[in-house]
């Protein structure tokens, strides 16, 4: 499954207040994310997923900050069960003119090299 997100990808930096409190900016990030996130059927069991964040501001961006707060919104959306069962993540920062992203999401086939 493919899944192409019109949007920056929010920081886990800028998602709370404090330790337990979303950011009015990250309640309207997740709403702004189910509107034009595509409907698609869950993929269940363990699963790998690629991120592929393209950001105009990459040289000030940490990629692992714009991890969680996306991982969270696929299970929201009925991508996957649980993100505990992603068992293999490829993260990409691509420069760009736009703000994006585009997720992969497959049944993991393996573990580790080899096996």
């Amino acid at each position: 499954m493919e899944i192409t997100i019109p949007l920056k990808a929010f920081s886990i930096n800028d998602a709370f207040k404090g330790r337990h409190y979303k950011t009015k900016d990250c309640k309207d990030y997740e709403e702004d994310f189910f509107k034009v996130a595509p409907r698609k059927e869950m993929i269940k069991g363990m699963v790998e997923i690629e991120y592929e964040f393209f950001i105009t501001n990459h040289a000030s961006v940490d990629y692992d900050n714009l991890i969680k707060v996306t991982q969270d919104l696929l299970v929201k959306c009925g991508y996957l069960e649980d993100d505990r069962h992603i068992y293999k993540a490829t993260i990409w920062k691509i420069p760009s003119k736009e703000d994006r992203m585009r997720i992969t999401i497959g049944q993991l086939t393996h573990i580790g090299k080899g096996i």
